[in-house]
């Protein structure tokens, strides 16, 4: 993976989240919806795991500083079942914490986690597995930063449109 594009990578997301933390615009209110901090904790868990088997495929040297992960390392680069399965988990978790959000972000992130997954198992070129990344990324990173909503305290108003329970 070229250096540009890691720094791409990395860039982007803290980008939109510092400009969330800057702009009061942002995040869409308007397009926006409220995640329950299991929702959150299940986006970070989830893209954490993406994270971990891209780098454990593209700088395995990093993942093997961390005692036992020679397996994982393993499993990952077997390109295999056990990695097929290990991308998949993730980016399950990723969607299931993104279910409260509009179906179209929910779609657009789903349908750029599948061509990594299918442009990284097919065996076509390099090239084209490294624009599903970024578009896989990109689509995340702007869905979370965008439009995911933090919980609402306990005896706030609920978003326009949406019941008391936040949903």
């Amino acid at each position: 993976m070229p250096p540009a594009l890691i720094i791409f990578l990395i860039a982007t997301p803290l980008l939109l989240f510092g400009a969330r933390a800057a702009l009061p615009g942002i995040p869409w209110k308007r397009y926006a919806r409220p995640s329950s901090w299991v929702d959150i904790g299940l986006i970070a868990l989830g893209a954490a795991g993406l994270v971990l088997h891209c780098v454990a495929m593209f700088y395995p040297s990093l993942i093997e500083t961390i005692p036992g992960t020679g397996g994982y390392i393993q499993a990952v680069d077997g390109m295999s079942t056990a990695s097929i399965v290990l991308y998949i988990v993730p980016a399950v978790i990723v969607l299931a914490g993104l279910r409260r959000q509009r179906p179209l972000a929910l779609t657009l992130v789903a349908v750029t986690l599948i061509a990594v997954g299918v442009t990284m198992y097919d065996g076509g070129p390099l090239n084209v597995h490294l624009v599903a990344i970024t578009a896989a990324a990109l689509s995340l990173a702007f869905t979370t930063a965008l439009l995911v909503l933090r919980p609402q305290r306990t005896g706030d108003r609920a978003a326009p449109g949406h019941a008391a329970t936040g949903r």
